[in-house]
C-alpha cells in the first residue's frame, strides 16, 4: 500500500484529492496537512511513500523550502507538487529542490494516481502539459540576460502589483485595493521577482524603473 501524505491549506481541496484517491486498492491517505510544522511532525512520527504539495504552501518560499527538507531528510519519501502554478521558472525550481513530480490542480483522477505510483516506483512524472510548458519555456518565464535588455512579458496583474509595489505599499494594503488575498499578492510578488531575475523587492523595483515598467 502506498501512503500518502496531502499538504496544502485549502481544506476543501485536501478533502476533495482525498475522495479522489480512496477508491484506489494500492493507495491510501494517511495524513491530511494544513500548515508547515505540522507536515514535519507527521513525517518525524510516521513513515510516507509519497507527499502530494502545493508549492503556495502558504507562499511559493514555504513550499520551496518544505519541499527541499523532505527530500532530504526523507529520501524515501517522494514529493509531487500539486500546484495552479503553471510557470516554468517554478517549475524548474521546484525540480531543483527534489520532487520527482509536478501537477497542476486541474489533474484527472487516473493522471493522479498515476503520478503517485510513478514517482513510488522512483520514476519522474511530469505530464504532456508540463512537459510543453518546459520544452516552449518562453523569454516571458526567463530570466532576463544581463546586458541584453530582454523584457519581460507581465499579466495585467502583475502589471499593477508591480506598480503598487513601487509606490511603498505593503502586502495587505495590495491586497485591499485589489479586492484579492494576501497570498495572491505574495504569488504575484514572487512571479515577478523570477520574471525580473532578481532576489529582491528593492531590485525588482530598480530593474522595473530601468526597462520603462515603471515611472
Amino acid at each position: 500500500m502506498i501512503r500518502v501524505l496531502i499538504a496544502d491549506d485549502h481544506n476543501v481541496f485536501v478533502e476533495g484529492i482525498a475522495s479522489l484517491i480512496s477508491g484506489s486498492s494500492d493507495i491510501q491517505v494517511t495524513e491530511r496537512c494544513y500548515t508547515v510544522p505540522s507536515v514535519i511532525e507527521r513525517l518525524s512520527e510516521e513513515a510516507v511513500d509519497v507527499v502530494l504539495l502545493d508549492i503556495s504552501f502558504p507562499q511559493i518560499e514555504d513550499g520551496l523550502n518544505l519541499c527541499e527538507h523532505i527530500t532530504r531528510s526523507y529520501p524515501k519519501t517522494k514529493v509531487v507538487a500539486l500546484t495552479m502554478h503553471d510557470d516554468a521558472s517554478l517549475i524548474k525550481r521546484v525540480v531543483k529542490k527534489g520532487a520527482k513530480g509536478y501537477l497542476l490542480k486541474n489533474t484527472t483522477k487516473t493522471e493522479l494516481l498515476q503520478a503517485i505510483q510513478t514517482v513510488y516506483h522512483e520514476k519522474q512524472y511530469f505530464n504532456e502539459t508540463i512537459m510543453h510548458i518546459l520544452l516552449n519555456d518562453s523569454p516571458k518565464t526567463k530570466k532576463p540576460a544581463a546586458g541584453v535588455g530582454i523584457k519581460p512579458n507581465l499579466t495585467p496583474r502583475e502589471t499593477e502589483v508591480l506598480t503598487l509595489m513601487s509606490q511603498g505599499l505593503t502586502t495587505q494594503q495590495m491586497a485591499t485595493q485589489l479586492f484579492v488575498s494576501a497570498k495572491a499578492v505574495e504569488f504575484h510578488r514572487s512571479s515577478l521577482l523570477m520574471k525580473f531575475g532578481v532576489p529582491n523587492t528593492a531590485l525588482l523595483i530598480k530593474t522595473a524603473m530601468e526597462m520603462q515598467y515603471i515611472d
